[in-house]
């Protein structure tokens, strides 16, 4: 249980880097975070106000997939 839960550890840690990489660097995705919305990624702030920026059901979808990875896929 353990080591499982270590390697979890080190996924996110590893996730977490290559954010703060592409942050620092200023790399922006080309394209529309939601069409519907009208919102581009390149719209999206830097920071805890980029979460805010980022529609209920993109964040819904972003949390059903954590629980789908940490519940079923990779336990």
């Amino acid at each position: 249980r353990r080591r499982a839960v270590e390697r979890k550890h080190g996924r996110v840690a590893m996730a977490a880097v290559v954010g703060v990489i592409v942050h620092n660097n200023h790399w922006v995705f080309d394209g529309y975070l939601s069409k519907s919305a009208d919102l581009k990624f390149s719209d999206v702030p830097t920071g805890i106000d980029g979460i805010r920026a980022i529609p209920g059901a993109g964040l819904a979808q972003i949390l059903a997939f954590f629980a789908l990875v940490e519940l079923a896929w990779m336990p």
